[in-house]
């Protein structure tokens, strides 16, 4: 796996936030963030919160082979038409979650990582059956 996943401290207001670098560890620089896309992400999580898997549908602007050279890169990342799949090897998803996130672009156009903001399910929308 050549991507590094960090995961914030949970919160209860807005759950967990995660951020998931696709450039390799040695070349990653502080500054080179140059441009930010909104986006919603599907992510699946573990029981202990840990993101076993993702998926989204690339902008427009990232369609290209060179946006997404970083991504190619990894065997555990696959692009299907316009979505992006990316699973971490090793780790099963107990629930499937969709949350706003943001892809970061260096100056050259590639996607570097994608951040996923505010991962919490909703139990409001709970209702037991019925016998």
């Amino acid at each position: 796996m050549a991507f590094q996943v960090d995961r914030s401290s949970f919160d209860p207001e807005s759950g967990f936030e995660y951020y998931i670098c696709f450039k390799p560890e040695n070349q990653v620089e502080g500054d080179e963030i140059r441009s930010r896309i909104s986006l919603e992400i599907g992510v699946s999580v573990t029981e202990t919160g840990d993101v076993a898997d993702l998926s989204f549908v690339l902008p427009k602007a990232c369609r290209s082979e060179f946006a997404l050279s970083y991504l190619a890169r990894d065997p555990s990342v696959t692009c299907v038409e316009n979505r992006v799949f990316v699973a971490i090897p090793g780790l099963s998803g107990d629930a499937v979650l969709e949350a706003p996130g943001t892809l970061e672009l260096d100056s050259a156009g590639r996607i570097v990582a994608v951040e996923i903001n505010g991962c919490i399910p909703h139990t409001t929308t709970f209702r037991p059956a019925r016998a």
